[in-house]
């Protein structure tokens, strides 16, 4: 697909997901209390909120399938191919190798099977890839994923809470109020409204521009 193109594709969705976001916020006065959010509410919000991760792990894809492969920046730099990277089933094989084995052999088999791929958007396991596969432009991806560590795992703490909805990340997603101007919640999809205290903006439309910057630096 090429590094631009993802990012295009990615803004592209990112400025949609955001502007129902904001939608959805400017139709009410005010957004500080659970009992704010109706059971239709909280559908929409978990909807919207997996299509932000969705969008986000597939460009966390394609950064590192074609870099490893070999590619082309934004700024017409080259990203050399990486000799085992034959194809994108080999790279796949190999991140869930370099996910889950401390030390090499990474390369060597393929992998189609989507589903046993790493959670892309997880950027701790992008930091494990990153690390032991080392693309030509693994220190800039790194430095670019990296930027957005609390912003990226806000959003996976609360479309895991809404997705597996129990006592257990219910408790994950609270434990992340101290970094906001949060009001108490009965459902993972009412933190999105918690307030970031630095820009004042919705966590969850924080987090989205956040994401835009760092990829727009993962492909410069």
């Amino acid at each position: 697909m090429g590094l631009t193109a993802a990012f295009g594709i990615l803004d592209a969705e990112l400025n949609v997901l955001a502007s129902e976001l904001r939608s959805f916020s400017s139709g009410r006065a005010q957004l500080a209390a659970a009992n704010q959010f109706s059971l239709l509410d909280e559908c929409l919000l978990e909807g919207l909120l997996s299509r932000v991760w969705q969008s986000w792990c597939s460009f966390a894809r394609v950064c590192v399938v074609d870099s490893c492969m070999g590619t082309t920046s934004a700024s017409g730099a080259a990203v050399s191919p990486l000799i085992e990277a034959v194809s994108d089933p080999h790279v796949s094989w190999a991140a869930i190798r370099a996910k889950n084995k401390p030390n090499p052999p990474y390369w060597g088999a393929t992998n189609t099977v989507l589903r046993v791929e790493p959670t892309w958007g997880d950027v701790d396991v992008l930091n494990k890839i990153l690390t032991k596969l080392r693309p030509s432009n693994h220190l800039q991806l790194l430095a670019a994923f990296s930027s957005i560590t609390p912003s990226a795992k806000a959003l996976q703490t609360i479309r895991n809470g809404a997705a597996h909805h129990n006592a257990e990340t219910m408790a994950e997603v609270r434990s992340l109020q101290s970094s906001y101007v949060a009001f108490r919640i009965d459902h993972p999809t009412h933190a999105l409204f918690w307030t970031e205290p630095t820009s004042s903006d919705f966590l969850v439309t924080f987090a989205i521009d956040e994401i835009r910057v760092a990829a727009q630096a993962a492909i410069s």
